[in-house]
């Protein structure tokens, strides 16, 4: 899913708890994605500059759409990113290249549930407080192979704002008030697909703006509550059968909520 932060953020997460519960449109009451998340960032340092990056997450949707084939589904994800965050020579510019590996689907480790991809961008350093990225992303999704480009900033604009983030896959604003309260303005695009059966796949489209408020307890221990609305969110059902392929879309924009607890570090 590319919602991954991938050092592009003002502080990284060493453990990060989430649960998030998407509700359809005004023809609907009920919740229709319900998720769990556990993930975590770990840079580790291999010299001044320099990072191996790792980042293993685990996902678990819970989707009910009356009166469809997902009326009562469960698909789960277990991802590992790993990759380098490198300096190039002496200069203000330095890469990042992670490879993505995957497996997605109502049963991890089929043998039709794995995918990989790769993501490589490069980072112009014009200061401390100011930083630009560009680089594509891409991944063997199970209707094939998505490729997009990416650019992003890290921008700390004063003492109490900040701009960050990774585009098409999240970008947020970051308000401080005190040095226990921070909110915000944040877009996702989340995007997979996941394997149902060996002729089957859905895949999950997002566009999410939301506001957020970030308290934390201690530092580095932040409780976030975040919420706001999925535009153009849609579940497409693929059938492949006698090499035909089928599709049917729903579309659910709406609400969602999504609270969090995080072992978070700025950077």
């Amino acid at each position: 899913m590319f919602t991954i932060s991938l050092y592009s953020q003002s502080y990284v997460e060493a453990l990060q708890l989430k649960y998030t519960n998407a509700f359809q449109n005004q023809l609907y009451n009920n919740s229709v994605i319900s998720t769990f998340e556990i993930s975590s960032e770990l840079p580790i340092t291999i010299k001044k500059g320099s990072y191996l990056f790792l980042s293993p997450s685990y996902n678990n949707h819970q989707i009910t759409l009356e009166n469809t084939e997902l009326s009562s589904t469960t698909i789960e994800s277990l991802r590992l990113p790993i990759g380098v965050i490198a300096p190039i020579g002496n200069s203000k510019w330095s890469l990042t290249a992670l490879a993505l590996l995957s497996s997605n689907g109502a049963e991890l480790f089929r043998g039709n549930s794995f995918q990989f991809g790769t993501i490589l961008f490069t980072t112009f350093s014009k200061n401390p407080n100011k930083k630009i990225r560009l680089g594509v992303y891409a991944n063997k999704e199970f209707f094939g192979w998505f490729v997009i480009p990416v650019a992003g900033v890290n921008w700390q604009i004063n003492d109490s704002n900040t701009v960050f983030g990774l585009l098409p896959g999240r970008l947020t604003f970051e308000h401080k008030w005190n040095s226990k309260l921070y909110g915000g303005l944040t877009f996702r695009a989340p995007m997979n697909s996941y394997r149902i059966n060996d002729h089957q796949y859905i895949t999950l489209y997002d566009n999410q703006l939301s506001l957020f408020l970030d308290y934390y307890l201690t530092k580095p221990v932040c409780l976030t509550l975040e919420s706001g609305w999925g535009l153009f969110r849609k579940i497409r059902t693929s059938t492949i059968e006698n090499n035909i392929k089928t599709n049917e879309t729903n579309k659910i924009d709406g609400t969602f909520i999504r609270l969090c607890a995080a072992y978070r570090l700025k950077i």
